[in-house]
């Protein structure tokens, strides 16, 4: 088998070629030194086209000795052509490309200069001749490749067609990624193949079907232990991390239908997440959690008596998975990646799209200072309001949530269920409101609650009504110009 390499992602590379071997392989000039180093045979192509690179590696593999060899059709005219010119039949074509969208947004000459050509070139001609020739593209399907030529001795038509419809797609949406980003626009959902659906055991609901798919470029969720994820733990578990992802200290969130239960910050994440529970321990039963950084045994030790449905982390110690192996309806996962840029939902009439932006505010104006509060907790609170469902009340005291009352369609009442959630804790705390207090009663409830400061957007009409009240009972108001609501 006559196989041609140029690839910029060389992971998995190695092991594929130690478990397909007798091969005759030709890389370009970078894959070459690679292979070589690894102790993996290979002829470099230059021995093919007569030159190792043209105008600093923009030209490499264009050249008839080496298009003429994928493009051959499988008869004896074109083999014969090809033959009297020595130049290789190539069955199989290994090629990734460039990597565009690391370098987007890094100036025009350096995106430039990171579209690829050749490699698109080589994947077009492959996918175009997939009747005889393979064309790999993605390192994930190098396992599945070389167990087929180790045990049936070559590749078959039904998995050649399969990887060239996959090289098509990987082209056209890299051409379309390239044309956006020159133009400024941004790429959209609709241009983004998602493929390789999983099924779900169902919806949300168990006379619903659920399927899930993955896009590795917004990150991913390694799920290492436990049952299957089902629709809801993935809803929940998006909800987490996306949370999570608002904060650099040690910090946990416990997440409820949607939507943030307990969330806190600490010295380390073993008492982030004793922090978080405790802010609402009824509601932690059954809850998914997640913590930004490590979880090690004294993590663990946190939830050994609690039913978790998820527990999410960067990473997970050896002596912590053993602690938590023992819990066997416990899932436990490591996320990484940051996310889409965008999210899109469907709607009756079409689809909804918009981008993801921080909930940490560009500035926070001081109205009216009772006496001085804790930043930390201000930002807590924000932060925090801002995963929660509209109309949404977030109270914080000491770098931990103490109530919260979300997904309500009275806002005063959402200031009503998070004081009863907090009950004496309420006492001092911070108050958050994901858009602006539209009365001063919300304050009256407040005042009652013993809360002592207020960070909402502002922007009412009745603002200085919000203002004067919080005067009158002593209450610091902040407002963020930014409204964070979530539907």
């Amino acid at each position: 088998m006559n196989i041609l390499v140029s690839v910029t992602d060389k992971d998995g590379l190695t092991d594929f070629f130690q478990r397909v071997k007798g091969n005759n392989i030709f890389a370009s000039s970078g894959t070459a030194s690679f292979l070589k180093n690894n102790g993996i045979q290979c002829n470099d192509i230059s021995s093919l086209t007569g030159f190792s690179e043209l105008l600093e590696g923009r030209v490499k593999t264009l050249h008839p000795a080496i298009f003429s060899g994928i493009l051959a059709r499988d008869n004896d005219q074109d083999r014969k052509e090809v033959e009297n010119l020595k130049y290789p039949i190539f069955d199989m074509v290994i090629c990734n490309l460039y990597d565009f969208r690391g370098n987007m947004g890094k100036g025009m000459d350096t995106m430039i200069e990171n579209i690829d050509i050749g490699g698109v070139s080589l994947i077009r001609a492959a996918a175009k001749n997939w009747s005889r020739v393979a064309i790999l593209t993605d390192k994930d399907d190098y396992n599945a490749v070389s167990n087929e030529i180790m045990m049936e001795g070559k590749i078959s038509e039904e998995t050649r067609k399969r990887l060239a419809i996959k090289a098509f797609e990987l082209t056209s949406s890299y051409d379309r990624m390239i044309a956006n980003a020159l133009s400024g626009k941004k790429e959209s959902y609709e241009e983004i193949k998602l493929e390789r659906p999983k099924k779900l055991r169902y919806g949300e609901n168990p006379d619903q079907e659920g399927y899930l798919y993955e896009v590795p470029e917004f990150g991913k969720l390694e799920v290492f232990h436990g049952k299957e994820m089902s629709y809801n733990n993935y809803m929940d578990a998006s909800s987490a991390i996306e949370t999570a992802l608002e904060f650099d200290e040690p910090f946990a969130v416990v997440i409820k239908h949607n939507t943030p239960c307990g969330a806190a910050t600490g010295k380390d994440f073993s008492e982030a997440l004793e922090r978080a529970i405790d802010g609402d321990r009824e509601s932690a039963y059954g809850s998914v959690i997640c913590v930004n950084g490590k979880i090690d045994e004294n993590v663990a030790s946190k939830i050994k008596d609690l039913f978790v449905e998820v527990l999410i982390g960067k990473e997970f110690t050896d002596g912590a998975r053993k602690i938590l192996e023992k819990k066997k309806n416990l899932r436990m996962a490591i996320y990484s990646g940051k996310g889409p840029e965008r999210k899109i939902r469907t709607v009756f009439n079409g689809y909804l799209q918009q981008d993801v932006v921080p909930a940490a505010p560009k500035k926070v104006e001081t109205i009216y200072e009772s006496d001085r509060v804790r930043e930390s907790d201000l930002m807590l609170a924000w932060k925090i309001v801002a995963h929660c469902r509209s109309n949404a009340i977030v109270l914080v005291k000491d770098g931990a949530t103490v109530g919260i009352g979300g997904g309500q369609t009275s806002r005063v009442q959402a200031v009503k269920i998070a004081s009863e959630r907090a009950g004496e804790k309420a006492k001092g705390s911070v108050m958050a409101s994901d858009a602006y207090l539209p009365f001063s009663d919300n304050v009256d409830v407040a005042a009652s609650a013993g809360i002592r400061a207020i960070i909402e957007p502002g922007g009412s009409i009745r603002d200085q009504d919000v203002v004067d009240a919080c005067k009158k009972y002593g209450i610091s108001l902040y407002f963020t110009g930014k409204r964070v609501f979530l539907h």
